[in-house]
């Protein structure tokens, strides 16, 4: 490992453990009491057979029609019911891997830290091809039609034949000096794919041949220190009609209409999770763990909510009326999309969540960085008097 790689690296647990800081760790806020308005009702769980650990891996899982497949540090992958949460297979690769379970039903795609591209069948379980790519692969791969998008460590994007593993095309650009552990995962939609860079910028690009359709700056590096001018779009951007919504690091957040290539609306906003976004709001949390809903057609701040500042939180996600976070401590939370405000809490995993929630329909699937995966659904509290338990 080179004295690059390694600043990177601890960069990544510094950002997990300060939240963006760049002075020094703030502690994390005590949580607030509230009143549940609903709570969080477990229907089951299971210890997969692979913790991410300590490591600063966001090895996110599979959602797949009936089954979720979950994948650990180690290349233990495991497939469990939907319904049930039963165990359907284990697939032991060993290989350590170093980003999240891609693909469809019947192939899925996982990177190593070595440099490798495994795809594996979603009929029987059996190891298709490997393929070495340039580096490691830190964003989870993507499928259009008979092409894995692949994005690599190094700055560069695969089309990769999903029949042979032949690296079809390649795009690369240069990445700056310094850089968070992390890539985001491209977008495909309108037949073009949509993706974020280390170096703050947006392009679409043909999933063909690899073709530039678009590049624009989302963020230019600003300030006198590499940390200062670190600009990557690692988290989740979001493609809503014809819009794409994105966040930096020490940047933006903006609305790009991917027809032209042309910003609707940008604002300072600095963030590593990326967003969510349904038809009103954009929603996101930032460096410092506050979560915020923005106006998705004008940028303008609905709310925010600052009681969870330093808990490493997640990106939101959407499950109906209500939007759900994990945290360090391995605490869910659900709040109202309206208005930002606790409706529930449950600790799911003392050591914490890392990967984003996962919504399936009316579930919650949560997996911890010590591998447990639980599902759960959000229901309303009803209150009983005690009159009313004595009629019993």
């Amino acid at each position: 490992m080179n004295f690059r790689r390694l600043t990177i690296l601890l960069f990544g647990v510094f950002l997990v453990s300060s939240c963006g800081d760049d002075d020094n760790a703030e502690p994390p806020a005590e949580l607030v009491k509230f009143e549940p308005a609903k709570f969080l009702n477990y229907q089951w769980g299971n210890s997969t057979d692979d913790a991410i650990g300590q490591k600063y891996l966001l090895i996110e899982p599979l959602l797949l029609k009936e089954n979720i497949v979950t994948a650990g540090k180690q290349g233990v992958l495991n497939v469990y019911s939907l319904d049930k949460g039963k165990e359907l297979a284990e697939i032991e690769l060993d290989e350590a891997l170093s980003g999240g379970v891609g693909g469809n039903e019947d192939i899925w795609l996982v990177g190593t830290r070595n440099g490798e591209l495994v795809a594996i069948s979603g009929k029987d379980y059996s190891i298709l091809w490997r393929t070495r790519v340039p580096s490691e692969i830190l964003a989870r791969p993507i499928i259009y039609r008979s092409i894995a998008i692949v994005r690599t460590s190094d700055g560069q994007i695969l089309g990769v034949n999903t029949t042979t593993g032949e690296v079809s095309w390649n795009y690369s650009q240069t990445i700056p000096a310094l850089t968070l552990r992390g890539s985001s995962a491209p977008v495909l939609a309108r037949n073009y794919i949509f993706t974020g860079l280390e170096n703050g910028r947006l392009i679409a690009l043909s999933p063909i041949d690899g073709k530039v359709a678009w590049d624009i700056a989302l963020t230019v590096p600003q300030g006198r220190s590499e940390i200062q001018r670190i600009v990557d779009i690692d988290g989740q951007s979001v493609l809503y009609g014809r819009n794409l919504y994105a966040t930096s690091y020490h940047g933006r957040m903006a609305a790009i209409d991917v027809t032209r290539g042309q910003f609707l609306w940008a604002r300072p906003f600095s963030s590593n999770t990326g967003v969510s976004v349904d038809e009103d709001a954009v929603y996101s949390t930032d460096d410092r763990s506050h979560v915020w809903a923005i106006d998705r057609n004008n940028g303008a701040t609905l709310w925010k909510q600052d009681k969870l500042q330093a808990r490493s939180v997640t990106r939101p996600v959407i499950l109906k009326d209500y939007l759900v976070v994990g945290d360090y401590a391995g605490y869910l939370h659900v709040m109202s999309k309206s208005d930002g405000r606790f409706l529930a809490r449950i600790q799911v995993d003392e050591e914490g969540i890392l990967v984003p929630p996962v919504v399936h329909n009316d579930r919650i699937l949560v997996l911890s960085r010590d591998g447990l995966l639980e599902s759960y659904t959000l229901e309303d509290v009803v209150e009983y008097s005690f009159e009313e338990e004595a009629d019993f």
